[in-house]
């Protein structure tokens, strides 16, 4: 092989926390040569600008021992790629013969920035550890998931890589604003009970934000999993006298545009998971709605933030949001976790630098 080509797996659906991993990543190693499959030629917008990457827009392209050898080394990069039911494929008896394939034939394979989970059975758990042992590095975003596996010597914790990003210009925030990321409960089967609590709670925090005079935003990170429905559902929701008041932002693949508005706001209740990441990255006082585990480790492994977590599960008509009780991560605890974000990159460093030798 005369080129070192690096093929990245992904979850490529326009969502801006996968998509920003890609970024970052494309960013960091201008000089390297990239291949990633995108289906939907719309989904690759984030990327159109680097001159590093090539896009293959194929159905499926599945990793076989047989094509093991057609790339310098793979980076499988995403958070929640490991969940028991799931869609991804790379916990499998025949992703693990591709996997042997690519040790045998020194062909490094690191995945960067995941999350163990949610797992049901000892037969997954167990194919996970062959899967794990066989790849060249696999660094977890959050010690539960570490230490589940901490006896295979291929497997590293770092919090998650997006807590390393910086953006290119200080943008100022914007006083008196109050963004909210959304999800949309009604696809998540454990949660959509909770859909009808979930709104109210939302409506009522936004008429006294407003009644405060606050300027609002609401934040859609990724269409294709329903934020945008959720937005709508919010909004149908909203007294008209109100509706003025209230900012729409949808994540279209321009990062840096959607970033910039999203690094403005004063306040933020984040129940994306890049969310939280993003808003304690800016220095944002807010607020955490989780509806998952993943959030909570890693609120606990990094002890972001001292007020209690709310939970989807628990919100009912009576949950109150109140401007007062927002945190901010304070500077110094903020570049010092950016500072171990970047480790999750440090086998990769170490990849690259034997592929240009």
């Amino acid at each position: 092989m005369d080129k070192i080509q690096i093929f990245i797996l992904a979850y490529a659906r326009q969502n801006l926390g996968d998509d920003l991993f890609i970024y970052m990543l494309l960013k960091r190693y201008s000089n390297l040569s990239f291949i990633i499959n995108i289906e939907n030629p719309e989904h690759a917008k984030a990327f159109k600008k680097f001159s590093n990457v090539t896009i293959v827009n194929e159905r499926e392209r599945q990793l076989t021992k047989e094509n093991a050898q057609q790339y310098s080394a793979y980076i499988y990069i995403g958070g929640s790629i490991f969940m028991e039911g799931g869609t991804v494929y790379n916990i499998s008896e025949e992703f693990l013969e591709f996997l042997k394939e690519c040790n045998k034939s020194h062909i490094p394979f690191c995945y960067v920035s995941s999350n163990f989970g949610p797992a049901y059975t000892r037969e997954y758990i167990g194919l996970a550890s062959k899967v794990y042992e066989n790849c060249t590095d696999i660094c977890f975003r959050d010690l539960h998931s570490y230490h589940l596996f901490d006896q295979i010597t291929t497997v590293r914790y770092a919090p998650d890589l997006a807590f390393s990003y910086q953006l290119d210009e200080k943008i100022e925030k914007k006083k008196n604003t109050v963004g909210i990321s959304l999800i949309d409960l009604s696809i998540r089967k454990d949660l959509i009970q909770q859909e009808e609590s979930y709104y109210k709670v939302l409506v009522n925090s936004i008429l006294q934000y407003m009644k405060e005079d606050k300027q609002v935003y609401l934040f859609s990170f990724c269409k294709h999993e329903g934020d945008e429905n959720a937005i709508q559902k919010l909004m149908k929701k909203i007294p008209e006298e109100y509706k003025d008041g209230i900012y729409c932002v949808n994540y279209n693949g321009d990062i840096e545009q959607f970033l910039k508005v999203y690094a403005s706001m004063e306040y933020m209740i984040c129940a994306r998971f890049h969310a939280m990441v993003l808003s304690s990255v800016f220095g944002q006082k807010c607020r955490v709605i989780s509806y998952s585990n993943k959030i909570d480790n890693v609120i606990q492994d990094l002890q972001l933030f001292h007020q209690k977590i709310i939970h989807v599960k628990e919100l009912d008509e009576k949950t109150k949001i109140p401007l007062k009780e927002f945190e901010e991560i304070l500077p110094q605890k903020r570049e010092d976790i950016a500072k171990k974000a970047v480790r999750q990159l440090d086998k990769i460093e170490e990849v690259i630098k034997v592929l240009k030798k």
